[in-house]
């Protein structure tokens, strides 16, 4: 089996299993068990697979074919220009996830301040956390998570992207782990559940059938986890700390509502390459 006849089964093969970008997919598929970029692919098409190659093309394929994750079978996913590992239990990271993450190194940049405090809500690989720590030599970030496995995914993440002595790692749900630091962090970003278990039905079926629902699934509402956040912030944020948090499709009227509520103020929103508002900036009242 060549290259290229791998990828056209491939395709073929996962189009008649209504999966979204199947093309897409089997070159990522033949790319990764090459252990080559898909550039390859096209200088290439005519290499053959040997047999232990192809034996795991069949296997994944299959795997796939059932909408099993492509990051779960490669064991990782790109962000913000790194490799994180990821594994059957730990939220993927989005490429959407990292507007969160601009804006929020934005924000750290325009302090002065010679040593910064961050905390990243809900870490889950840890892509926010480590990205936050190897782009701003400043900051130090406490990661925490409800996950013990995603914790162990992150911590494992930091140490290969040399940065564990400046990240700390805590469990538990939304801040409770941060509990007696009051007044004490500079930003707080999150990028929390946000669909509620009513649109179950319209998550694509690799999540609802893969990924942890606790990092996707968030009550009736979908707005349980902002408001723990809502509710939780503001006694470990500096009086003019900032509070970031990513937005569900259509979720900037819904979020800012609850945020006024508990006495929060919209101060920005950042819109994705759509036009949407993906991602909103908070400060206290």
């Amino acid at each position: 089996m060549t290259v290229k006849e791998a990828i056209q089964s491939a395709a073929q093969y996962l189009g008649e299993r209504n999966l979204r970008a199947p093309r897409q997919d089997a070159e990522l598929l033949v790319a990764s068990i090459l252990e080559q970029d898909r550039t390859f692919l096209y200088t290439y098409p005519e290499r053959r697979l040997s047999p232990s190659q192809k034996q795991l093309f069949h296997q994944w394929l299959a795997k796939r074919g059932e909408h099993y994750p492509l990051q779960y079978l490669r064991g990782r996913q790109e962000f913000y220009g790194r490799q994180f590992w990821v594994r059957p239990g730990v939220f993927i990271p989005r490429p959407e996830t990292e507007l969160v993450l601009e804006t929020a190194l934005a924000l750290l940049r325009e302090s002065r301040s010679k040593q910064l405090f961050a905390a990243d809500i809900g870490t889950g690989s840890g892509c926010i956390a480590i990205t936050l720590a190897r782009e701003e030599p400043r900051v130090l970030v406490t990661a925490t998570d409800i996950s013990g496995d995603a914790l162990q995914v992150a911590h494992r993440n930091a140490e290969l992207h040399r940065c564990l002595d400046r990240i700390e790692f805590r469990a538990g749900p939304t801040l409770e782990p941060l509990k007696g630091r009051h007044s004490y962090y500079h930003l707080i970003v999150s990028n929390p559940p946000y669909v509620s278990h009513l649109e179950k039905k319209s998550v694509d079926i690799s999540v609802n059938r893969y990924e942890p629902s606790e990092a996707v699934f968030a009550g009736k509402s979908g707005q349980e986890v902002y408001r723990r956040l809502f509710c939780e912030a503001k006694s470990v944020l500096r009086p003019q700390g900032k509070l970031v948090v990513e937005l569900g499709c259509d979720g900037k009227e819904s979020v800012s509502r609850l945020a006024r509520k508990n006495g929060w103020v919209l101060n920005d929103s950042k819109k994705d390459l759509a036009g949407r508002d993906r991602c909103a900036i908070f400060h206290q009242g």
